[in-house]
């Protein structure tokens, strides 16, 4: 029989069963306490990573969800103060005008009064000239200031008219057979009934 080579795995026959010193016995409960540790250290990262990641998530979705409640929130209140303002503008607007208004009227009303008297007058003159013209006999009833313009615009050399002052505010103008009043009173009251 011939010699075969051992295979290597045959040289650790001869050492089994026997004890020795150099080699000591690995820690089984160690090993399984260092393995645990060593997963709750790798679980606990990787679950903090996670939660973390989870937490970045809905704090990113919280804000997008609270900008757009902002945001609607910020469109109803300005919506609902633009109407108010322009409410209050309009309204404010609405008396300065009617402030305005009263202010001018009153301002405005001596002079109207004024310039509808001397229209009055001047159409009354020119009645009564067209009068004089054709040789009227003309008698002019009125206030003292009236009569007094009157006498000072009409001519009187050469022709026949006559003056008589009234407590009434009316003019009355009698040419001939013809009468012509001014109710200055009733215009001014209508006037007045216009402009407060």
């Amino acid at each position: 029989m011939t010699a075969r080579p051992h295979s290597s795995a045959f040289s650790l026959l001869r050492d089994f069963g026997r004890v020795t010193p150099d080699v000591e016995e690995p820690d089984h409960e160690a090993q399984l306490k260092a393995a645990f540790e060593d997963g709750h250290r790798q679980g606990y990262a990787e679950g903090r990573a996670e939660a973390e990641a989870d937490a970045e998530h809905r704090l990113a979705e919280a804000k997008i969800h609270h900008a757009n409640e902002l945001a609607q929130e910020k469109d109803r209140w300005q919506r609902d103060f633009a109407e108010q303002l322009v409410a209050r503008l309009e309204s404010a607007s609405g008396l300065i005008e009617k402030n305005i208004a009263e202010r001018v009227a009153t301002l405005l009303r001596p002079w109207l009064i004024g310039r509808l008297q001397d229209r009055a007058l001047q159409d009354l003159e020119r009645a009564i000239l067209r009068g004089l013209v054709e040789g009227a006999k003309i008698h002019i009833e009125g206030p003292a200031e009236i009569i007094q313009h009157l006498n000072e615009r009409l001519p009187t050399a050469g022709f026949q008219i006559g003056y008589s002052e009234s407590p009434s505010a009316d003019v009355r103008a009698h040419i001939e057979n013809t009468e012509i009043e001014v109710n200055i009173a009733a215009w001014i009251a209508e006037l007045e009934a216009l402009v407060p």
